[in-house]
């Protein structure tokens, strides 16, 4: 498949990586955004949407004179998000071993931190650090029942590990998360997880 059969393909084509760039940023017509958003949810990991659709689209851009059809737009796309992920994951990783304070890591972009669990924004960027850096087990058990609402009972139900099992992942995403202590006072609740 070349590039001409793969909508969106005219994009990537002529003109500087700046220019292609701006194309992309005009209305984000690739849907940049939404397919970052689809890929951290698929991968369930913490990182701000609006710094991985920034890093994604740069490096879309700066990619675009080299691509010639092949993989297929869509793949090549996910790829290039997938590549940014990592490098954003990197970073942060990074910077939090360096023990110097990053003077963006109280920013907004681990404020959902502080509304969703409580944590503080400074210790924002060490806490995604340290839950990405978990089993994928355990961040998608921790996004299914924690973030996204589902019964724990119907996570387990689902095929997602025993019932214990499913525990063990998300006591170590409350720990991994600086929460321990919330995950043992946390009350069993109707929409969230219970009998533990």
């Amino acid at each position: 498949m070349g590039e001409a059969s793969d909508p969106g393909g005219d994009l990537l084509r002529g003109g500087s990586p700046k220019e292609i760039l701006a194309r992309l940023v005009d209305g984000d017509p690739l849907e940049v955004r939404a397919r970052c958003k689809e890929q951290l949810h698929l991968r369930a990991l913490l990182l701000s949407l609006d710094r991985l659709q920034l890093r994604a689209v740069a490096r879309i851009a700066y990619a675009a004179p080299r691509w010639q059809g092949e993989p297929p737009l869509d793949r090549w796309l996910v790829e290039r998000i997938e590549h940014s992920m990592k490098e954003l994951m990197d970073e942060d990783g990074e910077a939090v071993l360096s023990g110097i304070p990053d003077p963006e890591a109280t920013d907004e972009r681990y404020a959902f931190l502080t509304s969703l669990l409580g944590i503080e924004p400074h210790l924002g960027q060490r806490a995604c650090v340290a839950f990405n850096a978990q089993p994928e087990p355990v961040r998608k058990a921790f996004f299914a029942v924690l973030i996204e609402g589902q019964r724990f009972n119907r996570y387990v139900a689902e095929g997602n590990g025993s019932p214990q099992e499913v525990k063990g992942y998300l006591r170590a995403a409350f720990r991994a998360l600086g929460l321990a202590d919330e995950f043992r006072r946390r009350p069993p609740t109707e929409g969230g997880y219970d009998d533990f």
